[in-house]
């Protein structure tokens, strides 16, 4: 396989994540302020005190990010030792939660914290493999 082999590959697949993380993060911001009082009802215990009184736009995304992150870590070894040890009130919060919401804050809200950052990756790449030949 040729260096343009690759780099063409690579191109495509980073077009094609920054297009999904576009998408993402499209819905995601229609979707914040219309479904976080819902969400926080649901998994308020895993967000800090401080947080649940932010109900703006960029901060209301981000939370329910992080509600996301958690909900994805929380069958993790890590995920047990550092977010769920010692609060029974987050578990019973994720198990409680509609499955409509852990999908939401997982699919849309986690997604796009994973994907954003490998689509800048592979972007950065694909430049340096441009500049390179």
């Amino acid at each position: 396989m040729s260096q343009h082999d690759i780099y063409v590959t690579l191109l495509f697949i980073t077009a094609g994540l920054g297009v999904l993380a576009f998408l993402l993060v499209i819905v995601g911001m229609i979707l914040a302020p219309l479904i976080i009082e819902k969400v926080d009802r649901a998994l308020g215990p895993l967000a800090s005190d401080k947080e649940l009184f932010f109900k703006g736009l960029p901060l209301s995304a981000h939370r329910m990010s992080g509600y996301g992150l958690k909900v994805l870590s929380r069958n993790t070894q890590w995920g047990q030792h550092r977010i769920y040890r010692d609060r029974p009130d987050r578990v019973h919060a994720v198990e409680r939660a509609p499955a409509w919401i852990l999908n939401v804050v997982t699919w849309i809200y986690a997604s796009f914290v994973i994907v954003a950052p490998i689509a800048f990756l592979l972007a950065f790449i694909v430049i340096r493999l441009h500049d390179s030949g």
